[in-house]
This record gives structure tokens, sequence and C-alpha cells, in this order.
């Protein structure tokens, strides 16, 4: 029995350790995000209580029904030559009043406010979802090239360490001067001070990612060898402006913020206006005297209500209003061109980075043969030892460029759908296909 017990843990620990190393990739990474990230849990707060001011916007339009109840102890006396006579009376009074009402463009004006702060409540919360994508493939992103540039300096340093090594034997060999060994030993020393701000590198990319979806992550896959990035589609980029100066999340939390400024305009002006309810009271009075006397009191009609004179405060709010609208205005026409902007730059973001990423593979490949060609010519005599530390760094920092141009290209196609509020997480799911398979 034990034995089967012992097969049974094992088991699920294999089940376990499966499941994580399955789930570790981009995708996830942001799904467990959407649990995790404190930001965007803020935003859905804040999404679920802009939903409420449509309702509370709407109850402006609505009757009001309100019960009152009221008892009153009085006592009265009377003085009279013979003496006095004390009279004592509890009076309760109950009334049921509805208002509904009849013209108030205000509280119309303020239905259509709620209505707009509602679906501005909305868009920040795309955005914000947006904003999550972005910052999750950005932290995934760094780590993954902050990782690969460490690797590659560890494997310089421990190139470095070998070619001093050979250089301290040629030298008690006397094939190679002193200064070849000093200039190994100074290439080791300064690849191992680097190596270490690379870890250093390392660990606060991961830490960033921490922050995002609340643990430390695993390892995570990166990008496969020889990966092809394709174009953004469409291929013209006034397309891409059009559509961002429509669906930007940003230009349109702006344009409704514009548009709940000018109603708040309306609403300032209407406090001039007059007002009209329809009133209905039903209330009942009891007197329980000797004669315990009872009242009912039905009344139906119409309350008009006009504004006179209220200190100068209405004209001062609706100038007050008319220049935050005009701040307003302002700041739309400042998104329209920050989204042009954000276009521009992820577009050429893009095509740059892919030119990059050609460039720098056959630069890899050119850089790797003169290495070889190097190393090997150091073996037979014909190169000295900073040739092969020339040669070795310019191979670690063209693998390091390269690194960072294949992830920040594939961010900026990330950041180009986002300037137009088109990505969602098929756009994750897309990158992460390029991804080495666990």
């Amino acid at each position: 029995m034990s034995r089967w017990l012992l097969f049974l843990v094992l088991a699920s620990l294999e089940l376990q350790l499966l499941a994580v190393a399955c789930a570790d990739d981009l995708v996830s990474i942001y799904q467990e995000a959407l649990r995790n990230d404190l930001q965007f849990s803020a935003a859905q707060a804040e999404h679920q209580a802009g939903l409420e001011t449509v309702i509370q916007a709407r109850a402006g339009l609505l009757p009001e029904l309100s019960v009152q109840a009221q008892s009153v102890w009085s006592r009265n006396e009377y003085q009279f030559e013979g003496g006095a006579v004390e009279q004592r009376r509890q009076n309760q009074t109950y009334s049921v009043q509805l208002v509904q009402p009849v013209f108030r463009w205000k509280n119309w004006l303020l239905y259509q406010q709620g209505s707009q702060q509602s679906a501005l409540a909305a868009s920040r919360f795309y955005g914000a979802q947006q904003s999550l994508l972005l910052r999750v493939a950005q932290a995934y992103f760094q780590l993954l090239s902050a990782e690969e540039g460490m690797q590659a300096l560890l494997q310089q340093q421990l190139a470095d360490t070998r070619l001093l090594a050979s250089a301290l034997k040629q030298f008690e060999l006397g094939n190679v001067s002193i200064a070849d060994v000093h200039e190994a030993r100074a290439s080791a020393d300064s690849s191992v001070a680097v190596a270490i701000k690379a870890r250093s590198d390392v660990e606060l990319a991961r830490q960033g990612l921490a922050h995002i979806i609340g643990r430390q992550p695993p390892s995570l896959p990166g990008l496969r060898e020889r990966v092809h990035l394709e174009p953004p589609f469409p291929a013209d980029i006034n397309e891409w402006v059009v559509a961002a100066l429509q669906n930007s999340f940003e230009v349109q939390a702006q344009a409704l913020l514009l548009e709940i400024a000018r109603n708040e305009v309306r609403s300032r002006k209407a406090d001039h206006l007059p007002t009209v309810d329809l009133v209905a009271t039903q209330s009942m009075q009891q007197r329980p005297t000797v004669g315990a006397e009872r009242s009912d009191l039905s009344s139906i009609g119409l309350r008009l209500s006009l504004p006179l004179y209220a200190g100068g405060r209405t004209n001062s709010a609706v100038r007050e209003a008319q220049a935050l609208s005009a701040k307003l205005e302002a700041h739309y026409e400042e998104s329209k061109r920050t989204a042009q902007m954000q276009v521009h730059e992820a577009w050429l973001g893009v095509h740059s980075g892919m030119a990059q990423v050609r460039a720098l593979e056959a630069a890899k490949i050119s850089v790797g043969s003169a290495l070889e060609a190097n190393q090997l010519g150091y073996k037979v005599g014909v190169r000295i030892s900073i040739d092969v530390l020339e040669a070795q760094s310019r191979f670690t920092e063209t693998v390091r460029q390269l690194s960072r141009a294949r992830y920040d290209t594939l961010l900026a196609k990330l950041r180009l759908k986002a300037a137009i509020g088109g990505l969602t997480e098929v756009d994750l799911q897309e990158v992460n296909r390029l991804l080495v398979s666990n």
C-alpha cells in the first residue's frame, strides 16, 4: 500500500511539473496577470463604479416617493378666576408624497452625461486591458533579452578565460609576449565585470515581470532561431493613422470627456430655466382627544419653480464650465496628434527593426566566421590574442544586438496594434507560436 501511495505522489508531482512547464508561456503569463496585476484590478473596480453613473443619472428623470410620519405633543393651560384648566394633546400626521419631474432640462442633460461617463469608463477599462497586454509583453521580452544577453556574455567570459590560460601556457613556452598575457587577462577581468552587470539586469527584469504577475517567473521560452517576422498589414501607413484617429482608446476617452464638458456647460445654463413637477400627496392627521378627531387630505397638482437670482453663482459656474470645455478640447486635439505620432513611431519601429534583424543575422554569420578564423590563426601562430579578443567581443555584441532587435520588433508590432485600439489576446497567441516549445 505504501508503494502505491508513493507512486501516486510521484505521478502527481510529475503532472504538476508538466502542467507548469506547459503553462509558462506568453499567453499564460498574460492570463495570470489578468488575475494578479494590481493596476488592472484597480481599472476593473473603476469600470464597475463608472457603470453606476448612468443609473444614478437616470434617477433624475424618474418619480420620487417619500413617506413622512410626525407625532407632536402639546400642552395648553387656561387660567380662570376660579382656577386653571390644563389640556394635553397629541397630533399624529402621516403623509405619502410622489414627485414626478415634468420639465427639468438639467436632469435630462445629467442623464446624457451619465451615459457618456459609463461609456468613458468602458473605454478606459479596455484601454487598461490593452495596456496590460503591452506591459506583459514588454516585461516578458525584456527578461528574455536580458537572459540571452547574459548567456552571450557568459560564453565570452568562458572564451576569454580559456584564451588567458592558453596565453599563459604559450608565454611559458616562449611563443607569445607578456603583452598577449596582459591583454588576455584584461579582457577576462572585463568580461567578469560585464557578466556581473548582466546578471543584475536579468534580476531586475525578472522582478519587473514578477511585479505584474505576483510571483517569481520561471524559465520562459524564447524566440526560435531564424524566426520569420511578418510585416504589418495593411501596408499603407495612412490606413493605420485613420484607424488610430477613429479607434484609439485614448482618443475615444478624450472625445467623451469633451462631450461631457460640453454637456456640463448646458447643464450650468439650465440652472436659469424653470422646472415643473407633478406633486401628489396623501396625508392623514389624528388628534386623539376626547372627540377622537381624524382628518384625511389628498392633493395633486403641478409645481412651478423659477430661479430669479443666486448671487451670480450660476453665471460664474457657466463661465467655469466653458473654460474647462476649452481645456478638454485642446486635450482632445493633442490626443489625436499623439495617436498619429504613436502610429508613425511603431510603424518605423517594425520596418527598421525587421531590416536590422536581417542585417544582424547576416552579421552574426560573418562575425562568427571571422571569430573561427582568428581562433584558428591564433592556434597556428599567424594571429595574436588581441585579434581573437576583438573578434570574440564583436561576436558577443552582435548576438546581444540581434536579441534586442528581435524582441523590440515584436514589441513594436504590438504597439502598432495598440495605437489603433486593436491589440487583443489573439495577437499574443500569434507571438506565442514563434516561441520555443517547452
